[in-house]
């Protein structure tokens, strides 16, 4: 007997494997938002825009949108309302001004003026004392609560602030020593309506 050659047994082909194709298409619907999303801001962006208007007179600045406006001005007189002492003098380092900013009604202001006087700290805390409302009251840098509520400010021992913060804003008048005598900083903060 003849030995026939032995075949291999017979493997039936692998089929490929089925490709998955929801990644692609997760990824293709994903990448397709965020450019709708992209063209969408850019249409609401330009929109905005055109609504937009800005007045700029020398040290005056308006700017009306849709959603509210805001002005700064460096010009104005005595921006914060709060009185500056007699014989002080503005001061060279200091751009003082107001700033207002409205939003559907309701309105924020914010006011700096500073001053330089030659009298002394006392004279100068002794005339605010009198001339200053009952509802200021006196904080030292000696003042816990003070030193606390302006931890990120550089207070030393002799500084001091008039401070009223009832309602709706706040009104603050420090006074600092200085070589050359005080350096007075007058600052209101809030509701624009409330002052």
């Amino acid at each position: 007997m003849s030995s026939a050659p032995v075949q291999p047994p017979v493997q039936p082909p692998v089929p490929p494997p089925d490709r998955n194709n929801a990644v692609w298409w997760i990824l293709g619907i994903i990448g397709g938002g965020i450019v709708l999303m992209c063209i969408l801001g850019l249409v609401i962006a330009s929109t905005f825009l055109r609504r937009v208007n800005i007045h700029d007179s020398g040290n005056r600045v308006d700017i009306q949108t849709p959603v509210g406006e805001i002005k700064v001005n460096k010009d104005e007189l005595h921006p914060t309302g709060l009185p500056a002492y007699p014989g002080a003098r503005k001061s060279n380092d200091s751009k003082g001004g107001s700033a207002d900013i409205s939003f559907g009604g309701e309105g924020l202001g914010l006011a700096v003026e500073a001053y330089d006087s030659t009298d002394s700290l006392d004279k100068v805390k002794d005339w605010y004392r009198n001339r200053l409302g009952s509802s200021f009251r006196l904080e030292t840098g000696k003042d816990e609560r003070a030193a606390f509520d302006r931890a990120h400010f550089d207070v030393n021992d002799q500084d001091l602030a008039f401070v009223d913060d009832h309602g709706d804003g706040a009104r603050l008048v420090a006074l600092k020593k200085t070589d050359d005598g005080v350096k007075i900083t007058l600052l209101r903060i809030g509701r624009r309506e409330a002052q």
